[in-house]
């Protein structure tokens, strides 16, 4: 599954070592993951978290372009309604 997180702000991507449209991959064998419901994860192997992508998106307008926008949703724990996780319109 195909997914990127945009963070509008540079200085974030600085700090956390990633571009202004990170790439994230899916990690569905880790222990600490309820059911295997999975994690996302940036390429240098850290885990964008619920806490950390509900702060991203408050204080940075972060948003994530997904292929699978309802498993974002259910392991970021957002609302169908929230428009954050969406489709991309083109690769």
């Amino acid at each position: 599954m195909k997914s990127r997180l945009i963070v509008p702000d540079s200085e974030v991507h600085k700090a956390e070592g990633t571009g202004r449209r990170a790439c994230l991959t899916w990690m569905t064998n880790c222990p600490s993951t309820p059911h295997g419901a999975g994690l996302l994860c940036y390429a240098n192997g850290r885990t964008l978290s619920s806490l950390i992508f509900h702060m991203l998106r408050e204080t940075l307008g972060a948003i994530i372009l997904t292929a699978d926008p309802e498993r974002v949703r259910q392991v970021l724990r957002l609302f169908e309604s929230e428009p954050e996780v969406g489709q991309p319109t083109h690769d």
